[in-house]
């Protein structure tokens, strides 16, 4: 086969190509830490990585709905804790006026306390969050509780549930029907103040068994908002290991081993001037360069 001039300067410019080529993709490489950028770069990689990062993304979602599901369960967790507290007073107030000592007039004092108990319990359970009220049930845009009571038509009821994974459904915060009305709270706090109104005593002393009821039922319900808590920092930690083993595998197939890619890179500018410089000389002989 003759091997003309033309056929060197052609296979030279390949090779040179070539060697441009693959030192283009070890800079960008280098420069952007990713080894695949694009599908063509590596296309069962890239299948991969497209699926962990479609595995990420719905992580993210699960978290941000656990994250609220966290923050309502926290807000309930300080209202259930002053609805304790409120009880507690109650009971204290209804011993102190259930004695022969108490009069119509340090009763009609007290009476005027735990109106106003009561008024703090229905604030308490009109809290809103986010916009809405937290004990709304299925009608959160609603204001669950009055003075005169609830809106029969639009009861605070109604679970609050969040996707925590797929087809996983966690449980919120509780309703205003399970925290004030099956508890029968502001019922137990009427039923003191009613007695204290009359004067009677034995309605008082009476009231003390609704008001220990009362009690007993909100301490079941702080029972079960620990457990739901409990389940959310679960699913969480979870989550957050999913997502730490996702990141890993993402970062395995997709980023760049700077010290290999580095290596290459200089192996192959020292490959491209060497091999440059050997066909400048090559390509510049002449028959006369051989004649002398």
């Amino acid at each position: 086969m003759r091997i003309t001039n033309q056929v060197l300067v052609n296979q030279a410019l390949g090779s040179a190509r070539d060697l441009m080529a693959e030192i283009g993709t070890l800079q960008r490489e280098v420069t952007s830490g990713l080894r695949v950028v694009r599908a063509s770069d590596d296309p069962a990689a890239a299948g991969s990585i497209m699926q962990a990062s479609s595995s990420l993304r719905a992580v993210e979602q699960y978290q941000e709905n656990l994250n609220l599901a966290q923050s309502r369960l926290s807000v309930e967790n300080g209202v259930v804790d002053q609805i304790t507290n409120v009880l507690i007073r109650a009971k204290e107030l209804a011993m102190s006026q259930a004695g022969a000592d108490a009069s119509a007039e340090t009763r009609a004092a007290v009476q005027a306390e735990v109106d106003e108990l009561r008024n703090f319990v229905v604030n308490l359970g009109n809290t809103q969050f986010n916009g809405s009220y937290l004990f709304g049930g299925d009608y959160a845009d609603s204001i669950p509780f009055t003075i005169a009571g609830i809106d029969p038509l639009r009861p605070p009821a109604g679970d609050f549930k969040v996707e925590g994974g797929a087809g996983v459904f966690l449980q919120g915060n509780h309703s205003g029907q399970e925290v004030l009305v099956d508890t029968q709270v502001l019922d137990a706090l009427e039923t003191l103040s009613v007695a204290l109104g009359t004067d009677s005593a034995p309605d008082i002393q009476a009231s003390l068994t609704d008001l220990d009821g009362a009690l007993e039922a909100v301490q079941v319900v702080i029972g079960d908002l620990g457990g739901r808590m409990n389940r959310v920092d679960h699913a969480l930690e979870n989550l957050g290991s999913l997502e730490f083993e996702l990141l890993s595998q993402r970062s395995d197939l997709q980023d760049t081993d700077m010290a290999e890619a580095i290596t290459k890179l200089v192996n192959r500018q020292v490959t491209y001037e060497a091999a440059m410089l050997a066909n400048s000389r090559i390509l510049n002989l002449t028959l006369t360069d051989y004649l002398r």
